[in-house]
């Protein structure tokens, strides 16, 4: 799931006065109101930085019943007003457009599939003009800019984007607002403001799973190895925050290794630190495909196996899970799931509702010992490049986003057939 951010900061002195005048507009107008330093009415990103006064406020001013899911939300992301509040919005039937900075792996193919289905049911339905235009820029970010101003330009009311580039495409978005079309990001941090961006939090996950470790571990001797992905990703370093804030807590010594989210990469890597470690291991934390590859460098060592959980919902981690009969803890984070929660935003908005934020987080669906059994499927296998979707439709109800709209009328509905996606 490669994702790409790179921080921003500014100085102390800014970063006073953003907190004050964040501190002013709550009293008098909320969230909305606010203006950081140099005027823009949104926090600042900030990857693998501590959060500021003014984040802090800005997390109290988020409804308690999502509010969760906002933690550390400045590794990731930017908050600020709906860039879309006086969107003209169009009439059905809509042209869908799926721009993806690239689609080389499963977890991307899986996205696609899923965006193809829904808008073929809303095209037979009368709801669509057509099939999914999509696109695949290749990891090439001018490229992604121009295909996201050709959709603009051929009519597409709403545009899906999937994990672009943290810059680099903001002056494209806007001319696809420009042109009308709602411009939705999807599965990444982005430091452009002039898009509505879903995604879960990142953040919130690290440190659930980081929790569950720490449970497990109790009062178990031992370094925890933090399992790390691409470094100075907003994605990659907001969940490795997350988990290194709970351990830290919890007074445990934590040793890192770099696994690029490349399976590969993690199972060498984590054999180069076992040689070199003899050392009793208490846990490994999951910042993303390490489960299943570090089980095997583990068994390779003929290490005894510690604690360790998994992430994204992968289907070797599952499967890995199953044969060792080891007890883990992940989440169901599929790009499957992503879409589902993107097109209820849109689609929301299609409808007229207003978003109270221009960013929108949700946390994920979780998988441990008491659901397993809904998660792993025969056939599932260490070399399978599946992913598990979360039961019921999504990793949250329709209802979760109430309290982040406001206004308007009943949204389209739609079946995603997650559970359709084949294990291979």
């Amino acid at each position: 799931m490669p994702h790409r951010a790179l921080p921003w900061r500014r100085g102390a002195v800014g970063a006073l006065i953003a907190a004050l005048a964040l501190l002013t507009a709550a009293c008098g107008g909320g969230l909305a109101a606010n203006s950081n330093a140099s005027g823009e009415a949104y926090t600042e990103l900030r990857t693998g930085k501590a959060g500021t006064a003014a984040d802090a406020k800005v997390i109290e001013e988020i409804p308690a019943s999502v509010r969760n899911a906002y933690a550390g939300f400045w590794h990731a992301t930017r908050i600020g007003p709906n860039p879309y509040a006086g969107w003209k919005v169009p009439k059905a039937p809509w042209k869908f457009c799926y721009s993806s900075a690239y689609q080389g792996n499963t977890w991307r193919q899986e996205g696609l599939k899923v965006a193809q289905g829904i808008v073929a049911d809303f095209d037979a339905k009368g709801l669509a003009d057509g099939k999914l235009l999509a696109s695949d820029a290749n990891n090439n970010a001018s490229l992604q800019a121009t295909q996201i101003t050709t959709m603009a330009q051929k009519g597409c009311d709403v545009i899906l984007v999937m994990q672009p580039p943290t810059v680099g495409v903001c002056k494209a978005f806007q001319s696809a607002k420009d042109a009308g079309a709602l411009v939705v990001v999807m599965q990444t941090g982005t430091d452009c403001t002039n898009v509505i961006q879903s995604d879960f939090g990142a953040y919130y996950a690290g440190q659930k799973s980081a929790q569950w470790l720490v449970q497990k571990i109790g009062d178990t001797n031992g370094t925890v190895v933090m399992c790390d992905g691409i470094p100075g990703v907003a994605a990659a370093e907001a969940r490795q925050a997350g988990a290194a804030d709970v351990f830290a807590k919890a007074g445990l010594k934590v040793d890192h290794i770099t696994g690029q989210w490349t399976p590969s990469t993690v199972k060498s890597e984590m054999l180069r630190y076992l040689s070199t470690n003899q050392g009793a291991l208490a846990g490994v934390w999951d910042g993303g495909v390490c489960a299943a590859a570090v089980t095997e460098a583990l068994q390779q060592a003929g290490r005894e196996l510690p604690w360790v959980t998994g992430f994204e919902g992968g289907c070797p981690w599952l499967a890995s899970w199953k044969q060792t009969g080891k007890e883990s803890f992940g989440f169901a984070a599929s790009a499957g799931d992503g879409l589902v929660q993107a097109f209820r935003i849109a689609l929301r908005m299609l409808a007229g509702q207003q978003p109270k934020y221009n960013t929108l987080l949700y946390p994920l669906a979780e998988i441990d010992s008491t659901n397993f059994d809904q998660y792993y499927k025969d056939g599932m296998t260490l070399n399978s490049a599946c992913f598990a979707q979360p039961a019921g439709g999504g990793s949250v109800p329709d209802s979760y986003y109430d309290a982040l709209f406001t206004g308007g009328n009943q949204p389209e509905t739609f079946d995603a057939h997650l559970s359709d996606l084949p294990v291979k």
